[in-house]
């Protein structure tokens, strides 16, 4: 399987930044009430930090969060959705309140902006079945993409900024509505040199994770 996946990074090494461009990056993230920007500690040696023994990948509790989808393209950032946390995200769900109303508008935006787009989504088992149909007949070109591997998905990154900015500005926040309005207010802001420099990031991380054998890297 990381074999597979350090040939995918492989072959796109010669892509340049006009490639990258044209890639319209997508995904779904969790903010919570508590706990911004805080990860559990391990004792490690310095040569062991992305050992997989010393990575958190998942994590759960029993606090109040909310699930946000959203997406980016070249300097263009889509709305963004948010989920009720009652809703399961299956496919059906997916099509009806994310791809068909959103995403697909967005990425009719993008091609007429960079030209023809390729859309980068998670690949999780919801989005698999009814979504190929809406993909198809809106002939939405997908980017196929490895599994696990969030140091190449750049909309990752903007997540990871979100989630430090409302710790360092709000700390511990009760009001998951207030925690909704925070982070449509921090995606907003988010400036298009933060999103450039994201894309010609990607040769830098792509050698990252061809060296790291497809493990975790810095990114």
């Amino acid at each position: 399987n990381r074999a597979l996946q350090v040939k995918w990074y492989q072959d796109r090494l010669h892509w340049t930044y006009e490639d990258w461009i044209q890639t319209l990056w997508t995904d779904e993230s969790t903010f919570s009430t508590t706990d911004f920007g805080h990860r559990p500690w391990v004792l490690r040696r310095p040569e062991e930090e992305f050992h997989p023994d010393c990575i958190d990948e998942t994590w759960e509790s029993g606090r109040e969060s909310v699930m946000i989808w959203g997406g980016f393209c070249g300097e263009m950032k889509s709305e963004l959705q948010v989920i009720p946390p009652e809703v399961k995200v299956d496919s059906i769900y997916y099509v009806t309140h994310i791809l068909d109303p959103v995403l697909i508008p967005f990425w009719h935006q993008t091609c007429e902006h960079y030209g023809w787009t390729q859309v980068v989504e998670d690949g999780a088992p919801g989005h698999q079945r009814f979504t190929k149909h809406c993909r198809a007949i809106n002939q939405v070109e997908i980017l196929p993409w490895p599994p696990q591997s969030p140091d190449l998905n750049l909309i990752e990154a903007l997540w990871g900024d979100m989630e430090t900015e409302l710790g360092e500005i709000f700390g511990w926040i009760k009001d998951i509505e207030v925690i909704i309005r925070a982070v449509k207010a921090i995606w907003d802001s988010i400036e298009i040199s933060r999103l450039d420099g994201l894309i010609c990031s990607m040769p830098e991380r792509l050698e990252a994770v061809i060296a790291a054998g497809g493990m975790a890297t810095a990114y």
